[in-house]
């Protein structure tokens, strides 16, 4: 079964923010990232979304609470992070 990570940030500076994130790519592939999304804020350009695709919620849970991703987020300047929802895929369809 697929799992799927919703989680938000407010961050001081987009780019800087999104420079760190690319750079944790391997890391994050390591915790079983299929895939993933990334979006702003029209309003508030340094509050991001992250939607990604995972190969197991144990996987995402272990990399969300590592201290590593802990000093990655505050050198990327993470502020705050929002809830955090890891969520099993019920259905899909397109219209």
């Amino acid at each position: 079964m697929v799992t799927h990570l919703h989680v938000g940030f407010k961050v001081e500076d987009y780019e800087r923010w999104k420079e760190g994130y690319d750079a944790s790519i391997e890391q994050r592939k390591a915790a079983g990232e299929i895939s993933f999304q990334v979006f702003r804020n029209v309003d508030d350009p340094n509050t991001v979304t992250v939607l990604s695709v995972q190969e197991s919620a144990e996987q995402i849970q272990a990399w969300m609470d590592s201290p590593e991703l802990k000093e990655r987020q505050k050198a990327a300047g993470i502020i705050k992070r929002g809830q955090m929802l890891i969520m099993e895929e019920m259905d899909r369809g397109t219209h």
